[in-house]
């Protein structure tokens, strides 16, 4: 089953950022299988009684290789660090 879900989570330590990317890989539907969201300040093991402070959200496709999903969070990131996406408040 792991090799049916992508996840990935990066702390942008320079700009207090968490960028965390989940990915439901080889599943079609005609909607979205995943997204990439930025949360404000560093987010390890997030619970469901956390209060996060997202800031941004991108939503995935399905279809979506491995690669694709890790190019998309990959853009938001590089976005991130060369401020093209805003991310200060």
């Amino acid at each position: 089953m792991a090799d049916d879900y992508y996840s990935k989570r990066i702390y942008i330590e320079e700009k207090n950022v968490t960028v965390d990317t989940s990915y439901k890989l080889n599943f079609d539907a005609e909607r979205t299988c995943g997204f990439t969201r930025v949360f404000m300040g560093k987010v390890e093991n997030p619970t469901p009684d956390d209060e996060l402070y997202e800031i941004y959200m991108e939503l995935h496709e399905c279809g979506l290789t491995h690669e694709q999903v890790e190019k998309k969070a990959e853009k938001v990131i590089d976005e991130i660090k060369t401020g093209k996406l805003d991310v200060s408040f």
